[in-house]
């Protein structure tokens, strides 16, 4: 946590939105082997989709400066910007039609006046991009992902890797707790997490110490997501970190700094021990399911709600309905 604040720079009108991300932009995208169809499988969607999440992020801070109520009686557009990486787009696509594609809608952006007319431009030329076909096919069959999702919550199940499980996670299920008792008894889940020797088991031992209100939970999730073994709780890890860390480090505003191209360089770590696992265990149709859904998975979104970004009820949200079996 330490570290990630060091790195935002406070400007006399706040902060500076981008100027944290920019750090971490060469992180953002897979450049290692490809030699084999699922390798060059999972290359050619990730870096796709981390071209189009970073897009889409970029578009939310441009609507949202364009949107701004003191600025209301402008017409003036305030033009898009988006740093970009010399060979971003020959990392991000194979085919050189779509990298002319992706040239064109960056273009777009950093000259578009903001109207209804011409946004909707930039928004055919987007969606050209996100629904052109794939050169290489799908590293996971429907069938597969069927299978996953009819026994989802079995294949997910806790409680086999961490004792009375359900009565740990029920205490906090309640929308209404006393925070302050939830983060005392946060304490022997802490104990637990330090001398668990099941991977697993430290994953579902650090998510349930973030829910009871641990302090320092942000440091041991991204402990998890750099320690480098495989748990199909990772992705979930990872969605906990991201919230939390934007909630508790970067803030809970739309005006606040969204490292998104940190967070891709932490779900970059978790997408790699997914895919280690996977060549390893080339049937574990789970393990693909959620990789998939860590490709998938959107930037956080600025206005997430009326008054903040997505992470504004980040807390509430993880604690009370997230990864939650519906009963």
């Amino acid at each position: 946590m330490e570290q990630m604040s060091a790195k935002i720079s406070e400007e006399e009108a706040g902060i500076a939105i981008g100027e944290v991300s920019k750090q971490f932009l060469e992180g953002c995208y897979y450049i290692g082997d490809t030699s084999t169809p699922f390798l060059a499988s999972f290359a050619e969607w990730w870096n796709r989709l981390a071209f189009l999440r970073r897009f889409a992020s970029a578009e939310e801070v441009f609507e949202r400066v364009n949107t701004n109520i003191e600025d209301s009686l402008t017409t003036e557009t305030v033009r898009g910007t988006i740093s970009l990486l010399p060979d971003e787009y020959d990392r991000a696509f194979r085919d050189k039609k779509l990298q002319s594609k992706a040239k064109e809608l960056v273009r777009l952006f950093r000259t578009i006046d903001y109207t209804a007319q011409e946004t909707q431009k930039m928004y055919k030329c987007f969606m050209d991009l996100a629904g052109a076909p794939y050169q290489t096919p799908d590293f996971i069959t429907e069938e597969d992902k069927d299978a996953v999702d009819n026994d989802y919550w079995v294949l997910y199940d806790k409680s086999k890797y961490v004792e009375n499980y359900e009565s740990i996670r029920d205490k906090r299920k309640p929308e209404e707790v006393d925070e302050k008792e939830l983060e005392k008894m946060s304490l022997p889940l802490q104990h637990a997490y330090i001398n668990a020797k099941d991977f697993d088991a430290k994953c579902i031992y650090a998510l349930e110490m973030g829910c009871y209100g641990f302090p320092e939970v942000i440091d041991y999730l991204g402990e998890l997501i750099e320690d480098g073994r495989y748990s199909k709780y990772l992705f979930e890890v990872w969605i906990s970190w991201r919230l939390r860390a934007q909630a508790s480090v970067f803030g809970r505003s739309t005006w606040s700094e969204i490292p998104d191209n940190l967070y891709d360089n932490a779900r970059l770590l978790v997408a790699q021990t997914y895919v280690r696992h996977i060549i390893e265990n080339p049937s574990d149709a789970q393990a693909k399911y959620f990789l998939m859904a860590l490709i998938y998975t959107e930037n956080l979104h600025r206005a997430g709600g009326l008054y903040g970004n997505e992470a504004m009820a980040a807390e509430v949200a993880l604690r009370t309905q997230y990864f939650l079996p519906v009963k």
